[in-house]
């Protein structure tokens, strides 16, 4: 493997993301749980979703490279806490993907590493992120940095 780096995620890399990374990871996903099957032809609205929020202030998205390829990437936004509660302002992390070829080598740890420094600098107070319930390999990542359980998240279908 050549030199990782990782940096923020540049305009010109949003088409790439979405084919390389997010669309893989999307894939993936699906295949842990129906619940996120993707529609037939997402690419577009994928592209479109990841520009608008490149130009929000309130998000952010760091890649991972090794050479000129990209091999993960981790997005997060800065939420507001609701004026009712004193626990402060939150990271949440929304999507943490590192490629199959490229996992066990401490990518996803340095990619939340990134995205939790950027909460830190906007004073976040704490970090949140969602796991698939069958994502073992991604639970062990997030429980060995010491993220816990608060709430659990449940869903019913109305079809």
């Amino acid at each position: 493997m050549n030199v990782r780096r990782l940096r923020r995620l540049r305009a010109d890399e949003i088409e790439p993301l979405v084919d390389d990374l997010w669309l893989p990871f999307a894939r993936e996903m699906a295949e842990l749980d129906d619940y996120n099957a993707l529609q037939s032809d997402v690419r577009e609205q994928a592209v479109a979703y990841r520009r608008e929020r490149f130009e929000d202030d309130d998000v952010v998205t760091y890649v991972a490279l090794d050479g000129a390829e990209l091999v993960g990437y981790a997005s997060a936004t800065h939420e507001s806490s609701p004026p009712a509660f004193s626990r402060g302002d939150r990271l949440s992390i929304e999507e943490v993907y590192v490629r199959p070829s490229h996992r066990r080598q401490g990518i996803a740890s340095e990619l939340l590493d990134a995205v939790e420094d950027w909460g830190d600098q906007r004073c976040c107070s704490h970090a949140t992120l969602s796991v698939n319930a069958r994502n073992d390999g991604a639970q062990a990542v997030y429980e060995a940095r010491g993220y816990g359980i608060k709430r659990y998240k449940m869903t019913k279908s109305l079809e």
